[in-house]
Parts: structure tokens; C-alpha cells; sequence
């Protein structure tokens, strides 16, 4: 069954598609529903599908040998992976790790039929050019902090990305968040009693919830 042409203009990647390209992308896409804590992508497997998250929220991470890992960026709605897309295009191994943090609906067009795509529309090479810029620049950033930011306020920083004012609070476990950061879970813990101890977080199962904005922008 063919995607909804009014559904893809609304994608950002889609928005200046001419009428061909959006009928093509309606004949070859499918939608598909991916529950919650699925791995959906692998280091050196290869890129068989590009995709759009429609809602939902993946994370993309790497891993060591060892299994530490660090996340270098999420995807959530409207956006697409450029790890994916470069896969795709240089025909090479995906990078990276992939798992879903939440129930995802995803477009998904087959990668043969994406490569013929964006080797046929200018509009489309334009788009990934502008988020590779994005993508880079989180990359960027994330190595910043890995090799130069205490960990106190890579905490800090990450707790007040995900809650913008006190009693906001964030879902998520020490493990889970040592996860996030590359770093292991005593590490994590430590801080976050200490933080609760200074009254700038509470903490319950599963759960941090922000007490005090000022005391982690300080940090």
C-alpha cells in the first residue's frame, strides 16, 4: 500500500520535493510501527532502508569493546539518521549502535530505491548537506564534553536539557544514564547523591526530578 503524498510534504526532508519525487517516495515507502527498546541498528551491519521518525525518539550511540558507551545524538520526529543516509550513499557499513527509548512510527523507504532518489533530485542532496552540518556539530560537541567536561556538570547539563524548570522531572535510571554518558553507573550515583544532598535534585525510582535550575547551571 502507498504512503499518503500529504503525509511526506510534511516532512522536512520533503518539503521542497517536486511532484515526481513525491509520488515516487508514496510508491516505494512503507510505514511501520517499532515498539520501545529495540535494537534496529548494529556497527558494520549493512544500511538496508532509510527512514524518517514520524514520532518517537531513537537513540544512536557508540560502544567500546569493553561495552562502555556514549551517545552521540538522538532522533525524534521528522528527522532522519545521516549515519543512515551516508551508509546508504557510500555503500559502506553502518558506524554506530541504534536502539528505540520509545515506541517509534517510522517511514522507511527501501536504500536502493533512496540512492536512486538522491542522485536524481538536487533538492534532496541540498537537505542532507544542511543536517550533516547539524549532526556534525552534536557529534562535535559530544566528544567536547567527553574529554573535557567533569563529569559533575555533563550530568548537570543533561538533567537541565531534559527539564527546563524545578519539579520538571526525568525518567530515566543511573544505569540508563551512565548509558548516556559513557561513563558507569557508581560514577553516576555518586554525583546524583551528592546533587541530592546540595537540594538541587530528588530522587526516586527511576525517576530525578529538578529541585533547584541554579545550583546545576553553576556546576
Amino acid at each position: 500500500m502507498s504512503v499518503a503524498i500529504e503525509l511526506i510534504k510534511k516532512l522536512p526532508i520533503f518539503a521542497t520535493a517536486n511532484q515526481a519525487l513525491l509520488a515516487d517516495v508514496a510508491a516505494k515507502a512503507t510505514v511501520k510501527n517499532i515498539p520501545k527498546g529495540q535494537q534496529i541498528a548494529y556497527e558494520g551491519m549493512d544500511s538496508e532502508w532509510f527512514f524518517v521518525v514520524l514520532s518517537g525518539d531513537i537513540r544512536v550511540y557508540k560502544m567500546s569493546d569493553s561495552g562502555k558507551e556514549v551517545t552521540l545524538f538522538n532522533i525524534s520526529d521528522n528527522q532522519s539518521c545521516i549515519l543512515t543516509i551516508f551508509s546508504i550513499l557510500s555503500q559502506e557499513h553502518y558506524p554506530a549502535f541504534a536502539s528505540t527509548q520509545t515506541d517509534i512510527q517510522a517511514l522507511m523507504i527501501p536504500a536502493t530505491s533512496f540512492k536512486k532518489m538522491v542522485d536524481e533530485s538536487s533538492s534532496l542532496r541540498d537537505y542532507i548537506f544542511h543536517s550533516l552540518s547539524g549532526r556534525l556539530t552534536d557529534i562535535l560537541n559530544t566528544f567536547d564534553q567527553v574529554i573535557f567536561q567533569r563529569m559533575d556538570r555533563r550530568i548537570a547539563q543533561f538533567i537541565l536539557n531534559k527539564c527546563a524548570n524545578p519539579e520538571d522531572s526525568l525518567m530515566m535510571t543511573h544505569e540508563q544514564l551512565s548509558h548516556e554518558l559513557g561513563t558507569n553507573r557508581v560514577v553516576v550515583s555518586r554525583i546524583l547523591e551528592g546533587f541530592v544532598l546540595e537540594g538541587s535534585i530528588k530522587l526516586s525510582r527511576g525517576c530525578i526530578t529538578l529541585k533547584n535550575k541554579t545550583m546545576l547551571l553553576e556546576k
